[in-house]
């Protein structure tokens, strides 16, 4: 390692407190400082090259230094940088809001800058919503492992303790429905089953408090951070028309997999819904700056035209609409006309999953595919942490959640990458003993 990259780690060690981190463990071993990306590709200061394997974070959709997303963001920041959205408007919100509700089918586009802040509007937009209509419904509606951010509303409506655990004596005490996913993917037929069984529970539940419950936020199809979790679309079939019948918003958390994570545009597409509210952000600007935008019906959104201020929603951020973000958004929108449609996407999907299956001989669990998602379980004798460390040595960055090691690159990754990924995996499998089944 350089004496500059040194230098910098140490920097950043002192000055910088790194998200989801325990910065007790931090050195110049497992930091690395990044100086360039190309497509895939990240490069650090001492000239090692390193595959994106998880997109930095679920954003990055089309790859490291894109031309085409960096041209019209550049277009745009020689007109204007930002301007508040509060008494004005300008022509990149309203051609992407355009865009969103027409291909979202929704009425209304509310913007802010991360996942957390997109939940934590519509929860509010939900819970005022009833307010305005004279009905006392204070509480919402999670699925078991879910996760929606960390922002404190967000955090209640978030399950997964490592997240919410030290802040549970702030947290509204929402409602918990079980998990609709098996964790076990044997077959389609058992998806279903389980998914149908999970529903009967929570049709229980709902039918029992509906009358207090404003609306029930779930990540569509697929559950990302509490480790990847698939479930049949049945489930969210089914339990978008008992919400419409109980008088309870669906509220549709597509900020992970939304923009073809999982093969469709959005992951509702799976099932064929429409949700009241649908939350996005990481794709949105395809990662290259910070966006997130809540969506709503035409229903919710004339409830707030009032000429009574309390009936309005005067939520607000500073940032709200940034045009150098909304820019970067429609190129990414342009991206998916233009160059790399959905379509193509999953013929890319499909070809590297010729090459991902051949991790299916080892000692590994749970193995499975969805869009531009791969993941599979460690077996309980091998640590994850370890893992993540062997991957980094050979190049390529993972971050595993717990036991479950996913594969989420960007669209514009090559058979001959998928194929670097693959031979990693296998050398790290090797390594660990991790034999052929």
């Amino acid at each position: 390692m350089s004496k500059v990259s040194r230098k910098i780690i140490k920097e950043s060690i002192e000055n910088v407190w790194h998200p989801c981190s325990r910065m007790d463990q931090y050195n110049d071993q497992n930091l690395i400082a990044i100086e360039s990306g190309n497509k895939s590709w990240l490069r650090s200061v001492d000239g090692r090259e390193y595959f994106d394997a998880i997109s930095s974070w679920w954003v990055n959709l089309f790859g490291h230094n894109n031309p085409y997303l960096k041209k019209n963001i550049t277009t745009q920041l020689n007109k204007i940088e930002h301007v508040m959205l509060s008494g004005m408007t300008h022509q990149p919100v309203i051609d992407l809001s355009k865009r969103l509700n027409a291909l979202a089918n929704m009425d209304h586009c509310f913007y802010s800058s991360d996942g957390s802040s997109a939940v934590e509007v519509a929860l509010k937009v939900s819970y005022h919503y009833w307010r305005n209509r004279g009905q006392k419904k204070t509480k919402f509606v999670l699925i078991e492992n879910s996760y929606h951010g960390e922002t404190l509303g967000a955090l209640s409506v978030t399950n997964v303790d490592i997240f919410s655990k030290n802040y549970h004596s702030l947290l509204n005490k929402n409602i918990i429905l079980p998990n609709p996913s098996p964790k076990n993917y044997e077959s389609e037929k058992k998806l279903k089953e389980f998914a149908l069984e999970s529903f009967k529970k929570a049709e229980v539940i709902l039918n029992k408090h509906h009358k207090k419950i404003a609306g029930l936020i779930i990540e569509p199809i697929l559950q990302c951070a509490s480790g990847m979790n698939y479930y049949h679309p049945i489930y969210l079939k089914k339990l978008k028309a008992l919400c419409s019948k109980l008088d309870i918003h669906l509220i549709a958390d597509e900020i992970a997999v939304g923009f073809g994570r999982t093969g469709k545009m959005f992951a509702c597409q799976h099932a064929n819904i429409k949700p009241d509210i649908m939350c996005l952000s990481k794709g949105l600007s395809g990662g290259y700056l910070p966006l997130a935008a809540t969506l709503v019906s035409k229903k919710i959104y004339q409830e707030f035209l009032n000429p009574d201020v309390e009936k309005n929603f005067l939520h607000s951020h500073s940032f709200t609409g940034n045009p150098l973000a909304c820019s970067a958004a429609i190129a990414t929108l342009d991206y998916f006309d233009n160059r790399l449609s959905m379509d193509k996407v999953n013929e890319k999907s499909r070809l590297f999953n010729q090459i991902m299956m051949k991790l299916g001989k080892y000692n590994i669990r749970n193995f499975f595919n969805i869009g531009m998602v791969w993941r599979f379980d460690l077996p309980e004798t091998n640590e994850s942490m370890n893992f993540e460390s062997l991957a980094r040595e050979e190049g390529l960055l993972i971050r595993p959640i717990g036991r479950c090691v996913y594969i989420m690159p960007p669209y514009t990754s090559t058979l001959s990458d998928i194929k670097f990924v693959v031979k990693v995996l296998e050398k790290i499998f090797k390594k660990l003993q991790m034999d052929i089944k």
